[in-house]
């Protein structure tokens, strides 16, 4: 994905708002004269059909200190390109003053209508919504989806507070673009529609799910927030962002709760919807460089991109692949992502550890757990998932139990310094890529067991695995020498647990025979035939 027009800006316009001055809080300009002047709180800028907009609490609280109002309509500049699986690159526009023009543009009602808006800095054409129509439609198999723009690229430039007060307005009037297409088409309701927004364009969307119940009496069906906005909207009243109140479902895909500075950060953290999802606990992506000063290419401000938005913007990228991709993309519900890491999450309906399947699908899952009644009253579900570094993102889950051995010649060799390296065979003959046990090197001492929940690329079902051992030597500390013999670790047996497939065998090596430093070892099922603990027992 690629921000249009103004990418550098983002550090600059962050802070200006965590150094904006006490006496700046209330500056804005006349919506009508375009000129600067200090506003009122008591008086309200009204915008005709489209309602009026205070500035007062809830808009203005310790959260909200610049509080500012919408810009002009037609400054904004609002437009509403419509795709379809005949227009993909020059689409017709709605508009609203020529309600049966309506029909001309190519809105199939008898289908899905999908409503995909963007964020601060970008405008309806960054590339990342091209990629999602195109794919929306691609999966569509009826050919009857629509896909509709929000392209308010008028009101997102700097400073970000006019940006975030601009989406009030917006939010209405496309609650007006909804209800007129509601209204020309004689929908019973909104069930088929389906809003989309990443950062602001997420709150945007809870706006427009609000005007349209507060105007119109409809209902969204469906608002997907990606990353939603946490800057001027964190810990604040319901009405200021999205929240659940804004349609019937309302899913949440958080990737970069990290503090920007104290109490600034990119994406909120706390769960706002029927159903929020953490990939990689919703912070620090993996694949995101984390060094502000590496210029990558040779050029300062695409490390400044990398560094301000590389985990902001993959909420849209793992949603993005999710449409249409044949992994599963699996999360499960846990107290915390540290809990789910250590395995203590890993049984799908298991003490209510609920799975969904993440992302486009996601409805399907919750509505088939609501259906069967595993769903009840307005609980705050929280699903993580583990995801890789670039694309596919999407793995496959595994709870990995390593059983050091106890025998006489683990237990005279003793522990060990080091870290394992897992590869997955499948059903089919295909291995995972090579997954890390842990990212430091630990001590395995023998008779203990050790749990980690991994991700790989999906290979089917689970049968075999080769397991590596790579030693940490230090000069300076001569228990980690090894002169005369190679680097080794005495394994028992390992439990390979797989979430996807349900499934839990163990898994054990040639008879006693180590895992050595720099040769991978083979674990099969067949070689547990040697060791004497029943199968029962471990895998209960």
């Amino acid at each position: 994905m690629h921000l249009s027009n103004g990418t550098g800006l983002l550090f600059p316009t962050l802070m200006y708002l965590a150094n904006y001055k006490e006496n700046e809080s209330l500056v804005t300009r006349n919506p009508a004269m375009n000129e600067e002047y200090r506003a009122d709180p008591n008086n309200i800028v009204c915008y005709g059909v489209y309602g009026c907009f205070p500035i007062t609490p809830p808009w203005t609280d310790e959260r909200r200190p610049i509080a500012l109002y919408p810009e002009n309509p037609a400054k904004i500049n609002v437009r509403f390109p419509v795709f379809n699986q005949f227009a993909r690159s020059y689409p017709k526009f709605i508009n609203l003053d020529d309600p049966d023009y309506l029909h001309e543009v190519g809105i199939n009602p008898a289908g899905k209508i999908y409503i995909i808006t963007h964020g601060f800095l970008q405008t309806g054409s960054a590339k990342w919504i091209e990629r999602m129509i195109n794919l929306i439609l691609d999966q569509d198999t009826d050919g009857t989806a629509t896909c509709i723009v929000i392209d308010w690229g008028g009101g997102s430039s700097p400073p970000y507070n006019q940006a975030s007060a601009n989406i009030r307005l917006v939010g209405a009037i496309a609650a007006h673009m909804i209800f007129l297409i509601a209204e020309e088409f004689r929908f019973k309701n909104l069930d088929n529609v389906h809003m989309i927004g990443h950062s602001l364009g997420a709150h945007l969307s809870g706006y427009t799910g609000y005007y349209l119940q507060k105007d119109f009496g409809l209902m969204l069906g469906r608002i997907t927030g990606m990353d939603p906005a946490e800057l001027a909207f964190t810990e604040t009243n319901p009405i200021v962002r999205l929240d659940t109140t804004d349609a019937k479902f309302v899913d949440i895909v958080h990737s970069d709760a990290t503090p920007f500075v104290p109490k600034i950060g990119l994406g909120l953290y706390e769960p706002i919807g029927h159903l929020d999802f953490y990939p990689n606990g919703g912070f620090k992506q993996p694949g995101c460089d984390q060094t502000l000063w590496k210029r990558k290419d040779g050029s300062f401000i695409s490390s400044m991109y990398q560094f301000f938005s590389c985990s902001h913007v993959r909420s849209v990228d793992f949603f993005v692949e999710s449409i249409r991709t044949k992994c599963p993309y699996t999360a499960i519900v846990c107290e915390s992502y540290e809990k789910f890491l250590a395995g203590d999450c890993f049984d799908c309906d298991r003490d209510g550890h609920l799975c969904f399947r993440f992302g486009f699908h996601s409805y399907n899952s919750y509505r088939s757990l609501r259906e069967a009644n595993q769903l009840i009253g307005k609980q705050t579900i929280q699903a993580f998932f583990i995801t890789g570094p670039g694309e596919p993102y999407c793995r496959t889950h595994y709870k990995v139990l390593i059983k050091m051995s106890d025998t006489e010649e683990s237990i005279l060799h003793g522990g060990e310094i080091g870290r394992f390296h897992l590869s997955i065979y499948g059903s089919k003959g295909d291995h995972s890529n090579k997954m890390t046990f842990t990212e430091e090197a630990e001590l395995y001492e023998p008779g203990h067991n050790y749990t980690r929940v991994l991700a790989g690329t999906s290979v089917g079902k689970p049968r075999k695995l080769t397991v590596g051992w790579e030693y940490n030597t230090s000069f300076l500390n001569p228990l980690t020498w090894r002169i005369l013999s190679s680097p080794r670790v005495y394994v028992e047996y390992i439990v390979l647990q797989s979430l996807e497939y349900r499934s839990k065998i163990r898994l054990c090596p040639n008879y006693n025979m180590p895992v050595t430093s720099n040769v991978d070892s083979m674990f099969t099922q067949d070689n547990c035939r040697y060791y004497p603990e029943p199968l029962e027992t471990v895998l209960s």
